[in-house]
């Protein structure tokens, strides 16, 4: 299902339009084209996508917060039935914890959670999508073992985005979260049909020249010797903005692009106040923090930051990384106060909340590339 993109509108029309009716339902049904309360961007996207809620041509482009949660490729979930139902029991009560505060979560999927959808016959991925939220294809690839072709790389990533098209269907599975490599991650992720790519950490630099590094901190024995989760590109103002690239030599827009970098990583949540937001880290590394008020704080200081300081002309991202173990009764009043915040943020007009796909759409849709 494609969820359609609808008019830009200012955010006082878009208001307007989710009133409720005085007896407190929806002044029309989910479809009809009216985001009207109590349609929100979860319940029915189709009304009420993160499209419509940027502001005007003439007017800012939105700063745009979204979430990654990888099913990663390192587990069990095809093998043991148990693993992948717990999984699913987490990503429920998240999704569940998030659609409260009309929150939207993305969730990315490697091989195994994928295959586990079909094997044990219960495709929680669209069912994520049913309920509004985000999906998309988790590329844990190229990293250990480097393919030795291009097209051998290509033929990895379309692996992994038949197994998700497969669930949720090829048009609804646009994009790859991963995938850095010394070969050329972009030619590679453009010829298996990806349109965008998020979850790029410092792995994605391997396939740059040194001169189009960082610094010389950045070499391939620094970046393969554990320090390949942090956030990329490293400047904070480089990284929340959208931009085609015709290969992956540098972090810089082409003209003639062949695919999208969509990045605005922040690592993981329970991570941002230690970590702070140019370090990050993702994957492995969740098992180290533990998600506390201070957490959220850090963030919210971040986007009021990039609120601020941000190029208003261009389309921004910022994402923070929830892994699937962070989906549990122990952090719910941690969780529901990061919500809670972000819901305040969304109310102010600071954030829209968006899943991978929507802000790349929306991104097409304010530079009229679609």
């Amino acid at each position: 299902m494609r969820h359609a993109l609808l008019p830009l509108f200012t955010l006082a029309l878009l208001y307007a339009a989710c009133v409720p009716s005085g007896d407190g339902t929806s002044t029309s049904p989910c479809g009809d084209g009216n985001c009207s309360n109590p349609e929100t961007a979860a319940n029915c996207p189709e009304d009420c996508s993160a499209a419509s809620s940027i502001s005007n041509p003439d007017g800012d482009a939105p700063l745009f917060l979204t979430t990654m949660t990888h099913m990663e490729g390192n587990w069990d979930d095809d093998t043991q039935e148990l693993v992948f139902l717990n999984h699913v029991e987490k990503l429920r009560y998240g999704m569940t914890l998030a659609e409260e505060y009309d929150a939207i979560l993305t969730v990315e999927s490697e091989k195994p959670f994928a295959r586990a959808n079909d094997i044990w016959d219960l495709n929680i991925m669209a069912e994520v999508e049913a309920r509004g939220h985000g999906v998309g294809t988790h590329c844990d690839i190229g990293f250990k073992t480097p393919p030795t072709t291009a097209e051998e790389y290509s033929t990895q990533f379309a692996n992994n985005k038949a197994l998700v098209d497969a669930l949720v269907g090829a048009e609804d599975n646009l994009g790859c979260s991963g995938g850095g490599s010394v070969n050329d991650w972009a030619i590679a992720a453009s010829l298996a049909g990806f349109k965008y790519i998020d979850g790029l950490v410092s792995m994605h630099y391997l396939s740059m020249p040194l001169e189009n590094r960082p610094s010389s901190l950045w070499t391939d024995d620094f970046i393969r010797s554990g320090n390949h989760h942090y956030n990329a590109p490293e400047d904070l103002y480089q990284r929340i903005y959208l931009y085609g690239v015709a290969d992956a030599q540098d972090f810089v827009a082409d003209p003639d692009p062949v695919i999208v970098i969509s990045s605005g990583e922040l690592g993981l949540l329970q991570a941002i106040a230690e970590q702070g937001r140019e370090t990050g880290g993702t994957g492995g590394d969740d098992k180290d923090y533990i998600l506390d008020q201070a957490d959220v704080d850090a963030l919210v200081d971040v986007i009021l930051e990039v609120d601020r300081n941000r190029d208003r002309s261009k389309v921004a991202k910022l994402c923070p990384y929830l892994p699937a173990n962070i989906f549990v009764p122990e952090n719910e009043t941690v969780l529901r106060y990061f919500f809670s915040e972000m819901q305040t943020l969304a109310e102010q007009g600071i954030i829209t909340w968006a899943s991978q796909r929507q802000v790349y759409e929306a991104y097409l849709d304010w530079n009229n590339l679609r």
